[in-house]
C-alpha cells in the first residue's frame, strides 16, 4: 500500500510540475504579445497584467507541492547529521509532525476561506477568487499525504531517499 501511495503522489507531482510550467509558458507568451503589441502598434492589452498575476499565483501554488516533494524546502542536514542515526530519525518524524500540523491548520481554514471567496470576483479576469486559491489547498492536501507517507515509510524502516533515487525507483517499478 505504501508503494501504491508513493506512485500516486509521484503522479500528482508530475501533473503539478507540468501545470506550473504551463502557467509559466502562458505568462511568457501573453507578455511577449503585450510587448510586441506595444512596440509595433503602441497599444497595450489590458487583460495581460491581471492574467499574469492569476497565472503566477497558480504556478506558485502548484509548485508548492512539487518543491516540497523534491526536497526543495529548507533543510538543516548539516546539524541533523551531527546527531547520528537517532537524530536523523527524530528530525524526520519531527518535521513530518510539524508539516502535518501546518497543513492541518491550512486545511482547517480552507473550506471557510474558499466559501468566503465565492462571489468575490477578480477584476478583469472575471473568475471567482476561490478559483485562484484552489491549487494552494490541493497542494496542502498532497503535502499532508506526503508527510503521512514518509512517516509510514520511516516506521517501516525505509531510509530517507533522495529525490533522484526515488524517481529512479518509481520508474523502475512502473
Amino acid at each position: 500500500m505504501i508503494d501504491k501511495a508513493e506512485r500516486f503522489l509521484f503522479s500528482f507531482e508530475r501533473i503539478f510540475h507540468a501545470l506550473a510550467n504551463i502557467c509559466l509558458i502562458i505568462m511568457l507568451v501573453i507578455n511577449m504579445v503585450q510587448i510586441t503589441s506595444r512596440a509595433l502598434f503602441d497599444l497595450g492589452i489590458s487583460l495581460v497584467f491581471p492574467w499574469t498575476v492569476f497565472l503566477f499565483c497558480w504556478s506558485v501554488f502548484f509548485a508548492f507541492f512539487v518543491l516540497y516533494r523534491q526536497g526543495g524546502d529548507i533543510t538543516v542536514d548539516f546539524f541533523v547529521d551531527r546527531f547520528g542515526e537517532g537524530g536523523r530519525n527524530f528530525s524526520r518524524h519531527f518535521v513530518n509532525v510539524i508539516t502535518l500540523l501546518l497543513m492541518g491548520v491550512m486545511l482547517w481554514h480552507g473550506p471557510q476561506t474558499l466559501l468566503q471567496q465565492i462571489g468575490d470576483e477578480i477584476e478583469i479576469v472575471e473568475l471567482d477568487r476561490w478559483v485562484q486559491t484552489l491549487p494552494l489547498f490541493l497542494s496542502c492536501i498532497l503535502i499532508a499525504a506526503n508527510s503521512l507517507l514518509d512517516t509510514a515509510k520511516a516506521l517501516r524502516g525505509d531510509p530517507e531517499v533522495s529525490f533522484m533515487r526515488s524517481i529512479e525507483k518509481i520508474e523502475k517499478d512502473a
